[in-house]
């Protein structure tokens, strides 16, 4: 049988009495998750673990590669398009 994390409340404010690990369904509260939803939630430090090589080239990659490419062939375009524009004067 699978272990849940229950949580008491009583009152009509529902205000939380208990919180602790059970087998089943209290008559008087609920079950906030199951053990193994708990030990799948990221913790701190999943959350600042420095990540591998591999995904930091491509972050590199696609946080300053793909906006150069962008401006750059803009910029390039542009460049021509003045100088066709500037060249129908004369």
């Amino acid at each position: 049988m699978a272990a849940y994390l229950c949580i008491t409340t009583a009152g009509a404010q529902s205000s939380v009495t208990s919180i602790q690990s059970c087998l089943s369904l209290d008559p008087d509260g609920y079950i906030a998750m199951s053990a193994a939803a708990l030990a799948d939630q990221p913790t701190l430090q999943d959350i600042f673990a420095i990540p591998l090589a591999e995904d930091m080239v491509q972050m590199w990659s696609l946080g300053f590669g793909l906006p150069m490419t962008c401006f750059l062939s803009a910029w390039g375009f542009g460049v021509v398009l003045n100088f066709l524009r500037d060249t129908k004067h004369y």
